[in-house]
């Protein structure tokens, strides 16, 4: 019966250190592609100046996206466009970008999380919003992602963040500015 009690506690074990969350890596949140060329308005115009909303990861519960994570790879996705400006104080634009929700699923076998972020990007000659949008983009990861369902809630956690700054980094660079 002992050794019955044994099998079944590090089986338990072996389960519970398997799925321990991980945080959200900046590589995989960054945008690295755009199919579009940044108007010569926003070419290094745009600088990150205030992010909130992240949380750290528990590793006990599920994947998170820490705000230094997500503004890591905001502004390297915006480098990537070709319209981030590393020195806030010579930038056209300041944008400020606030992780509002993340809903992520506890269980299942294909994890859908959605990311709602509002961003707000500010003329910082004349104090005003130039652009202001809240953002929800949904990403799924299935089984074939991973078997591990903390895994799969940490894939779809970076997808639907990365998806979400492609979104905004495409609405900006459609922006019509002077």
């Amino acid at each position: 019966m002992s050794r019955r009690l044994n099998l079944i506690a590090s089986t338990v074990l072996l389960a519970l250190l398997a799925g321990c969350a991980s945080p959200a890596a900046v590589s995989n949140m960054s945008v690295y592609t755009s199919q579009r060329t940044a108007p010569s308005a926003l070419k290094n115009a745009i600088a990150v100046a205030d992010v909130t909303g992240g949380r750290e990861t528990n590793p006990l519960w599920v994947s998170q996206v820490s705000s230094e994570a997500f503004r890591s790879a905001l502004e390297d996705s915006l480098a990537n466009a070709g319209i981030f400006e590393r020195v806030l104080s010579a930038s056209k634009y300041r944008l400020i970008a606030n992780l509002n929700q993340l809903e992520q699923p506890a269980f299942g076998i294909d994890m859908t999380v959605t990311s709602a972020i509002r961003y707000t990007v500010v003329d910082t000659k004349t104090g005003k919003d130039v652009y202001a949008r809240l953002i929800r983009a949904p990403f799924t990861a299935g089984f074939s992602d991973s078997p591990l369902g903390t895994t799969r809630v940490r894939i779809a956690t970076e997808g639907s963040i990365k998806k979400n700054i492609e979104m905004l980094i495409n609405d900006l660079l459609m922006m019509k500015l002077e």
